[in-house]
């Protein structure tokens, strides 16, 4: 008589679903118990490597990210300047502002050869419309990448574009702006106002100071002429009589003698 097999003739006991997660905790923790027999030689968790995944893709992100805005910015520029080079060739022999398109396209052909010049990693530069009222101008820039390249990714492309076209000042003698007249009140007393007769201006100078009897001074304003109006204004002092002393007396008078009768 043979035994039953187990699992035949009575039912299975199921794990319960505490057990299950758990088993799948462990078996991403390395240092788990029932790991040891299974990862003994050494081993790598998942986790960390999908940690470091993550680390260089967001690197790659902020990095060449930073790279990809720089080329698309320089990308830009070159195209403005393209188009600006282009627009300049000016039409001279028409009423309007028209864009010469033969001399416009060598103007963008020798700009974008000496970008490329200065600069490989531009790959594509030329107009993409060209009439005689508007260019536009496109770049293209590969941008070689740094930590995406890890993922596949080697390189990036960076668009710019540029537009200018001719502008008309004044198209017509009537569209210049019209300036209304000036209304200007003048008075005699204003400058430039005509005069009849020429009066020298009025030039208010200290009188000098002298006695009086004597010298006028000497005038050093030259050429100011010596106002007519000054005069001598200090009074001389008196000086008082002066006495020498002498050696000789004093005469008296004579007194005169009784006569005789």
């Amino acid at each position: 008589m043979t035994a039953p097999e187990p699992g035949r003739g009575r039912a299975t006991r199921l794990a319960p679903p505490e057990r299950h997660r758990s088993q799948v905790v462990d078996f991403f923790r390395i240092d788990a118990p029932s790991n040891h027999r299974l990862f003994s030689r050494g081993a790598l968790s998942p986790a960390v490597a999908i940690l470091a995944v993550m680390i260089f893709t967001l690197a790659g992100l902020v990095i060449d990210g930073g790279r990809q805005l720089g080329a698309r910015s320089r990308a830009v520029g070159y195209a403005q300047e393209a188009a600006r080079a282009g627009a300049a060739a000016i039409q001279l022999n028409v009423a309007e502002a028209k864009i010469d398109t033969t001399k416009a396209a060598t103007a963008i052909a020798a700009f974008c050869a000496q970008v490329r010049s200065n600069d490989p990693a531009v790959t594509a530069c030329g107009p993409t419309t060209l009439t005689d009222e508007q260019v536009d101008i496109q770049v293209d820039i590969a941008n070689k990448t740094t930590f995406l390249g890890l993922i596949g990714k080697q390189s990036l492309k960076a668009i710019g574009t540029g537009q200018a076209h001719a502008e008309q000042g004044i198209k017509k003698a009537d569209d210049s702006p019209t300036i209304p007249p000036i209304a200007v009140q003048s008075t005699p007393d204003d400058p430039g106002a005509p005069i009849t007769t020429a009066v020298p201006p009025t030039i208010d100078l200290p009188c000098p100071t002298w006695t009086i009897g004597s010298p006028t001074p000497i005038w050093t304003l030259d050429p100011i002429p010596f106002p007519a109006t000054c005069t001598p204004n200090v009074t001389p002092t008196p000086e008082p009589p002066s006495t020498s002393p002498t050696d000789t007396p004093p005469i008296s008078p004579p007194s005169s003698s009784p006569s005789s009768r």
